[in-house]
């Protein structure tokens, strides 16, 4: 699934940077010195990937900032998207 999230999310990023790509190294932040995301791009992402998995991440999480890394960010989508499939099913 982890992957699946992570190629939903270079889509997204793609759509502001074309030359972002499946390439990309899951080390690089979010932000500044990485994909350069600014901070309403930031906030677009959040509310795609919450459309698409359910996964609803606080802005306040460290996932949801820019200094998060592309695979902090990808962890947190899946760790949320469990998060709601578990209330779900309560």
């Amino acid at each position: 699934m982890a992957s699946q999230i992570r190629s939903f999310v270079i889509g997204i990023i793609s759509e502001i940077f074309p030359e972002v790509d499946e390439s990309v190294s899951d080390d690089l932040p979010l932000g500044p010195g990485g994909l350069e995301l600014e901070s309403l791009a930031l906030v677009e992402l959040l509310v795609q990937v919450e459309h698409e998995y359910g996964a609803k991440i606080a802005d306040e999480d460290p996932a949801a900032q820019p200094t998060a890394t592309l695979g902090e960010f990808v962890a947190a989508v899946a760790a949320h998207r469990e998060d709601a499939s578990a209330e779900a099913v309560a």
